[in-house]
């Protein structure tokens, strides 16, 4: 297991902070940004960049639905230097520092999306799993 995987594993494991919203508890496994192929947790500098350009901001999850983001804490993991910084609470969009970040991302960076909650295709909202991809090629 590469040490990439074993930290993003640490961050996933860690305990819900406490939650902002009265959303329903998470009913799905996983989410990933809407792309072309498969769910994937990991995707192109150019795909993260549209993904966080295109409001609202929307994923798909494994029940097959896509959920418009409404809230969540943005943290980015760079490799190189080793760090990982909390851009704090988003609502409805990426805080514009982490929006001026995501530019710099290198291969092997990551972004986490933790205490999520997001509006399905019927304007329930629910509470989402832990969301992270890291940036390819």
């Amino acid at each position: 297991m590469t040490f990439f995987r074993s930290f993003a594993l640490l961050l996933v494991s860690l305990p819900l902070g406490t939650q902002l919203s009265n959303a329903q508890a998470p009913t799905v496994k996983m989410c990933a940004l809407p792309t072309d192929s498969a769910a994937t947790t990991k995707v192109t500098l150019a795909q993260t960049i549209a993904w966080a350009d295109d409001l609202p901001l929307k994923v798909v999850c494994s029940d097959g639905k896509i959920y418009s983001l409404t809230q969540f804490t943005f943290v980015m993991i760079t490799l190189k230097p080793f760090e990982s910084r909390e851009y704090g609470l988003a609502n409805n969009g990426i805080p514009i520092l982490a929006r001026k970040a995501i530019d710099k991302m290198k291969v092997g960076d990551s972004i986490f999306l933790k205490d999520a909650t997001g509006k399905g295709p019927d304007g329930t909202e629910i509470k989402l799993p832990r969301i992270v991809f890291a940036i390819k090629e």
